[in-house]
This record gives C-alpha cells, structure tokens and sequence, in this order.
C-alpha cells in the first residue's frame, strides 16, 4: 500500500532559486553513518532528500528533579535517569516548475535552510487565497496602540472574519481555514504553509505535486487584499535589495539629504525620564542630549563622515541616559541603525526603513493613505497668540510637552487642564488623562485636543492612537466619564459649570457631534514647520485609522492636525561615568 501523509509544511523559495542556493553550505555535513543526502525524481520532478539521525544524552538531572531530590534525605534514594533520544531529521526539497519547495521533519530539518532566500508571506497569502474569509478556526494577529498587543483568536467552529471581531487596525500574521473546496482540508499559513488533511483522503506523492502547483498560482494572486485588508501592506524585501537601500540611506546621510530620514527610538519611551548618549564610556565623558535629532550625526561627530559606511553605521549605538540614576544605562540601548526612520523613494517603488527593517510599501496601501493625507486630513491653524512657547525645562534639561499645555491653558481662560490627570477606564487603574486640554466656547463643539512633540512615527502613533483610545472610552464607559467630570468638578477653573454642563453625566447622552478632536503636533521653531505630507509613512496609516473610527463611526464633529511652533533648546551636558 501506498505511504500517505495527513500533514506537511513547506516553504517557498525567492525565484531564481535552486537546490543549493538555498542550503546553508556550513550546516552541510559529508555523507555518514548518520547523516544522509538522496536525489530522485517524482514523476519528472526533481527531489532532494537530506536526512540525519540525531541522539541526545543528557546525563544531568531536569531541573524539576533536583528540585525533588533536594528533599530526600538519603543519597542513596535520590532518583536520577538519564535522558536519551535517537531521532531522525529530514529537509525535504521539490522543484516544481523551477520554483523550489522546501519541508523539513523533526527538530533539526530546517537546520539547512538558508531562511533569506525564502518568501517570508508564502505562506499566509496562499492561505488567504485559497480558504477566503468565511471557514477561519484561528488566527493571530497584532495591533499598534499605546502598547503593541498580541492577539489570538480561536473559535469553536469555523467563522467568518466578522465572527473574529478582526478590527482595520489590526496586522494580520497567521490564519488557520478551511479550504473553500474541500472542508476536510485545513490550511494553516504564516512564513510556511502546513496542509492538513482529515479522513481517508490523504495527502499522496501526485496530490503533493499537484497542490504545490496551486499554491504557486494562488500565492502571486492578489486576491487576499479585497478580502483580508487587515493583512499588513508593508512586504519584506530581498537581501540585495535591502542591501542597496543601506547603500542609498547612507549616501543620503553623506550629502545631508534628510528630508525624510529622522531620528527615533524604535519603542515609546517616556522623554520625562530619560535623555540620551551616544557613547557609554567608563572613564572619559559621555555627551548627554535632551533628544535625537539627525543634525547631531555630523554636528556632535557622532559618525565620522570622511569613513562612513554601512558596517559602521550599524555597529554605533544610541544609549538611554537616566535622570533618576544620573547615569548612562548600558544595558538600556538600541543600535543606531534601528533608530533611523527613512523614507526612500528607488526605481518607482517606495520603500521604508523601521526598526532596522526595509520594507516595500504596497502600492495601492501607499496611494490611499497618501490621498488621506492629502485630500481628507484637515489642517488647522493655531493661533499665533499661542506660538513660540517656550517649553524646555533648564533644572531637568529636557524639553516638556507639559510646560505648553500649561502655559497654554493659564493663557486661554476658555481651556481646561487634563494632562498629568489620572483617571479610571472601568476596573483599570487611576493612570488615564482623558486628553491634554479640553476646550470649549459657547455654541461650538468643544475640543478634545492631545500634544505630542514631533519626534518621529513611534511619537506621532502614540498621538493618534492615544487620542483614538481615550476618545472611544469617553463615549462608552460610565467609570471614565464619571472620572473626567470629578476632575472637572474638583478643580477651581471659573468656567468649570460650563464644562459640567457641556460633559454630559449620562453616558447616554454623551455624543461623538459635540466634540472635535485635535491633533497637535509641537515643532522646534527653528528647523520651520514639518508638513502633513512629510510625517513618517506609518504614522499617516495610524492617522488615517484614527480618524475613520472616530470620524466615520464614531461621528465626532471633526477631527484635525494642527502643527504648532514652540521654543526648543538642545540641551547638552558632558558627563563622565565616574563622576555618577
């Protein structure tokens, strides 16, 4: 009888590809009495075959058994057994049409892989394609709110994507479907894809071939992005590619070409608490800066300019400076080349730089957020009484959103303090504020505004995702909106009936038409006003999914982005390790 299997992943090389290139030549051992390499051919295809026996002795104890025998007395009845395993491995490759396939078995299959050389969304494109959005079991995927949110969802039978409760916002990583053709069938998809048959109807040599054919033809279809807009618009790159981007980010540095390349660091991080370094020495001095700005890059001799190349930009490192420990944190740091965000433009296609990442934008992702941007987002003018605010803060050195919001507030009598509050969000903790100011005149809408300095799109997300979460809540939950008016209530402000009266107590009568939300975005006067258009690629989906929910579901009366100019000073101390 025929061997047959129920389940089998496989990888899909990058085209171009062939048997050898795709297997890590130092991983590759000699033929032995353990280890073994065999070509045949399916039918007129051509397989390769690379199996190895491996054994595992582990003469120590588990940890859990020590932690047993502690308690026994006697030497002698102290238990121990050694752990021995003898296994087989197997990397299993398959070209099908000069598309190469890749499965491996055991523990140690995928050990000769080369991993750049495959399609990191095979897998989870050709599911998408094939099961469409109505027979899902799982899925996992992730969102980008205050905090970045690992999702996973499995429901008892299988359902569509409304039954997920999958919202815009969230990134699509894994789905596990049935296949639209075949229920006994199951797909599960990621970087591989892992085929799943149930029944007597299992998986043969012919079948085999036959589907790898398919999910060829179904992986390089666009179907998934009607059906699945959850799933990310951002593809991974080749390593060619993503080294000629290196190449071009870094002659874009050498010319001082900084129109869309900025400095962040690559997770929130609280500007209140920390400053940064880029040196972490133990005897001379360490160069303190309120924040990253890219000028400092040649300005501060952070790179040396007449040296510069891709291996030395990556191998320099940005430090967090603590203000409670008075100290540079050695163990807290990220690698320069993670902090910079760049935007490049190369042969007609758009690519971007995050987290140390390339990524090719999609380009119908790229046209309707930049149409957002363009044609929808409302900028809104500030007025002048309210520029050039002095923000920094000389005894911590740091320059503080907090300082304008107060300022602001103490100059318009019709604004209302929220930041630095700490209001509840149901059983949550008191760690919310709601927004930085509430503003509100007679017969208007009253403003929801939220201030975030300009500072890259780690800030500029926080913004809008801060202000799409607070301002959900503040329409559904009784506990906050019992919160915001007890802050209100408890203060002193002269006009604090008016908010009361404006701050409806029922829930119900708490509308989304009554208030407008504002984005401000704080600039340093002295490098002139960013535009909508150049904020960072990410930052702009983040903007646009914030104003959809608010805007088109949540129906508030409007929703704006102002940019505001304000005094920044670019503190700079010199301190030395020893000296903490």
């Amino acid at each position: 009888m025929a061997s047959e299997l129920g389940q089998i992943s496989f990888y899909l090389a990058k085209e171009g590809n062939d048997f050898d290139s795709i297997i890590k030549e130092d991983n590759l051992r000699p033929e032995s009495d353990n280890f073994k390499i065999r070509e045949f051919e399916v039918d007129g295809i051509p397989a390769k075959f690379f199996c190895e026996q491996t054994t595992t002795n582990k003469p120590e104890n588990p940890h859990w058994l020590d932690f047993i025998n502690e308690k026994i007395v006697d030497g002698e009845d102290k238990v121990h057994f050694e752990t021995y395993s003898k296994r087989p491995s197997g990397l299993l490759l398959i070209n099908i049409n000069s598309r190469i396939f890749a499965a491996s078995f055991g523990v140690r299959g995928g050990v000769l892989l080369e991993k750049g050389r495959l399609l990191p969304d095979f897998g989870i494109k050709t599911a998408m394609n094939m099961c469409g959005n109505k027979e899902l079991r799982q899925t996992k995927s992730s969102t980008h709110s205050l905090t970045t949110q690992n999702i996973d969802r499995q429901l008892s039978k299988p359902s569509d994507t409304f039954s997920f409760g999958l919202s815009e916002t969230e990134f699509l990583q894994y789905i596990s479907a049935h296949l639209e053709s075949d229920k006994k069938v199951t797909l599960q998809g990621k970087d591989n894809l892992t085929i799943k048959v149930v029944g007597d109807n299992k998986l043969s040599w012919e079948k085999l071939i036959d589907y790898g054919k398919t999910f060829v033809e179904e992986y390089e279809s666009e179907k998934y992005k009607d059906i699945f807009p959850n799933y990310p618009n951002l593809q991974s790159v080749t390593k060619e590619k993503a080294e000629e981007l290196d190449l071009a980010l870094v002659q874009r540095i050498l010319d001082e070409n900084y129109e869309c390349i900025h400095l962040a660091i690559p997770e929130f991080i609280a500007d209140d608490k920390f400053s940064f370094s880029y040196s972490n020495y133990a005897k001379r001095q360490n160069n303190i800066f309120s924040h990253l700005d890219i000028l400092q890059l040649k300005a501060e001799n952070v790179l040396d300019f007449g040296n510069l190349d891709v291996d030395r930009l990556k191998n320099k490192h940005v430090y967090a400076y603590s203000h409670e420990e008075d100290k540079v944190l050695g163990y807290r740091k990220w690698r320069l080349y993670t902090c910079i965000v760049a935007e490049i433009e190369l042969n007609e296609e758009y690519f971007v730089l995050s987290g140390g990442v390339w990524r090719k934008v999609d380009d119908e992702f790229y046209t309707s957020v930049t149409e957002f941007v363009d044609n929808v987002l409302q900028e809104r003018p500030v007025s002048d009484d309210y520029h050039d605010i002095d923000i920094s803060v000389p005894s911590k050195k740091q320059n503080r959103e907090e300082v304008f919001n107060e300022k602001y507030c103490d100059l318009n009598g019709n604004a209302f303090l929220f930041d630095q509050a700490k209001l509840r969000i149901g059983q949550g903790p008191k760690d919310k504020e709601f927004c930085d100011i509430l503003e509100w005149v007679d017969g208007k809408p009253a403003d929801i505004i939220h201030v975030k300095k300009h500072g890259g799109s780690s800030s500029l997300n926080y913004l809008f995702s801060q202000a799409r979460f607070y301002c959900e809540f503040f329409l559904s939950d009784e506990v906050f909106l019992s919160e915001i008016r007890g802050h209100i209530d408890n203060s002193e402000h002269p006009k604090k009936s008016d908010f009361l009266n404006h701050v409806k107590e029922q829930q119900a009568d708490v509308t989304g038409k009554d208030y407008a939300v504002r984005l401000w975005v704080l600039y340093d006067k002295s490098k002139g006003a960013p535009s909508k258009a150049n904020l960072p690629l990410m930052a702009k989906y983040e903007l646009k999914m914030t104003y959809e929910r608010l805007r088109n579901i949540h129906k508030y009366s409007e929703i704006s982005l102002s940019m505001i100019p304000v005094k920044v000073v670019n503190f700079k101390t010199a301190k030395g390790q020893d000296e903490n």
